[in-house]
């Protein structure tokens, strides 16, 4: 006679939670009421520091030992959207009319 899977699914769901740190499921939890209430924000809002942003990554290239190669690459990719849209399954943007890429 097999065990019930509905009570065997909880045994599992219980024991996991058991293994899980506390602090971990916290952060967790505030990323995914920070992830919802992103979705909310009025179109152009940028729900973080700018600044602090561009900090990080220009610290970041200049950690990099490539003399620049990295950070030109990533400059010429940012020069374009179709791919960034395609990255995340959205539409290319659509260029103004009478303006060429």
């Amino acid at each position: 006679m097999s065990a019930d899977p509905k009570a065997e699914l909880l045994r599992q769901m219980r024991a996991i939670r058991r293994r899980i740190d506390p602090d971990v499921l916290e952060r967790a939890e505030k990323a995914a009421q920070a992830a919802e209430a992103a979705r909310t924000l009025p179109p152009g809002h940028v729900p973080y520091d700018k600044e602090a942003a561009r900090d990080v990554v220009t610290s970041f290239l200049r950690g990099r030992n490539d003399g620049g190669k990295f950070a030109m690459k990533l400059m010429e990719n940012l020069k374009k959207p179709e791919a960034a849209a395609k990255a995340y399954g959205e539409p290319p943007p659509r260029t103004p009319p009478g303006r060429k890429v």
